[in-house]
């Protein structure tokens, strides 16, 4: 059985029993390995970490994930090209069978592009055309991003293109699909959020409108419905067009049918260990918050086991969003998700 289906069947199993039994398991991790960017983009003021794991402390991590049943590791940070050893913790994690994502800015794939051949996949981020991506990011970063694009391609990595929505490209979100169909990949699309813990001062101005971002979902769905390269499910994308107010992106009420499962059968670790319920709340919790956990102090499992219910029950977060849906075995994104790895099956086999 391919790494694809096993993640896939270790997925739903995962989810399952969850179900039934209430059980948390860490079925996806998201380990941002490092706080550390190349990049000055104006939405994003990331704390640069003064403390990181160390290689051996993240192998450790890559272990207890596997033994507790993880099926999905995603690498993310800041920039995790920027630690040398990622290529040492993908090859674990292919060890051990798990479904591996590094979500990057694209730059110095050229450069690392061996190093990345364990990844299943790798998210991308651009933010459309070179003149919008370029003032949303800093001047030159499209060129590098699509180079890392072109490259990754030429040697059969699986890619996938993420595009932040803000005011300058929500009405021009065609053009990231355009740049998807060029280099034969497909693409997601996530509303900026105006607050929360890396967003900078000047995220606010720079985040679209909630009728120019409704209408952008709707031409969206659209497309999907058209055929075209949208990776997000038609559920999440009907979740994310009917969010009413997304100067709030997080809600404490269950929205519609949607269950969250951060903290669940998902979390996130961050740089120093910190473990959070989800990627977007990393960074957000004080040094002495009550029940703040780190891997650092008994491992993974204790620091997981130590977090407390969520109080976020829904969220205009991409990723999260879909992932809960998952979770929570919504049929319709689970046939999605199942045809997304056939897909991916039958280029590997080409």
């Amino acid at each position: 059985m391919s790494l694809v289906a096993r993640a896939f069947v270790k997925s739903a199993v995962g989810a399952a029993r969850f179900r039934l039994t209430g059980r948390r398991a860490p079925l996806s991790v998201t380990l941002a390995i490092t706080r550390r960017c190349d990049t000055m983009c104006r939405y994003c003021d990331a704390p640069a970490s003064t403390t990181e794991l160390a290689a051996n402390e993240w192998l450790e991590v890559i272990d207890e994930l596997a033994a507790l049943g993880c099926n999905r590791v995603i690498f993310g940070g800041a920039e995790p090209l920027l630690r040398p050893e990622l290529p040492a913790f993908l090859d674990r994690c292919r060890d051990h069978g798990m479904w591996t994502v590094v979500e990057t800015n694209g730059h110095a794939i050229p450069q690392r592009v061996q190093d990345l051949l364990s990844a299943c996949r790798l998210m991308i981020s651009i933010d459309g055309c070179e003149s919008v991506h370029d003032a949303q990011r800093e001047p030159g970063s499209f060129a590098k991003a699509t180079a890392g694009l072109r490259e990754a391609r030429k040697n059969g990595i699986e890619v996938g293109i993420i595009t932040l929505l803000t005011r300058l490209n929500a009405d021009r979100w065609q053009e990231t699909l355009d740049l998807a169909e060029q280099f034969g990949c497909s693409a997601s699309f996530q509303p900026l959020w105006p607050t929360g813990p890396i967003a900078s001062r000047g995220a606010r101005r720079l985040a679209a409108d909630d009728a120019t971002l409704h209408r952008s979902m709707l031409g969206i769905l659209e497309a999907k419905q058209a055929g075209r390269p949208v990776a997000m499910s038609e559920k999440t994308l009907r979740h994310l067009l009917n969010w009413d107010n997304h100067s709030v992106p997080t809600r404490a009420e269950p929205v519609d049918d949607l269950v969250c499962m951060a903290g669940q059968v998902s979390c996130a670790v961050d740089a120093n260990g910190d473990i959070a319920h989800c990627g977007p709340r990393l960074g957000s919790e004080r040094p002495d918050a009550p029940g703040r956990a780190n891997v650092r102090d008994g491992g993974f499992l204790q620091a997981f086991s130590r977090l407390a219910d969520n109080s976020c029950h829904a969220c205009t977060s991409t990723a999260c969003t879909e992932a809960s849906f998952l979770y929570n075995l919504n049929s319709p994104v689970v046939i999605e998700f199942a045809r997304a790895g056939t897909r991916i099956l039958w280029r590997g086999a080409a």
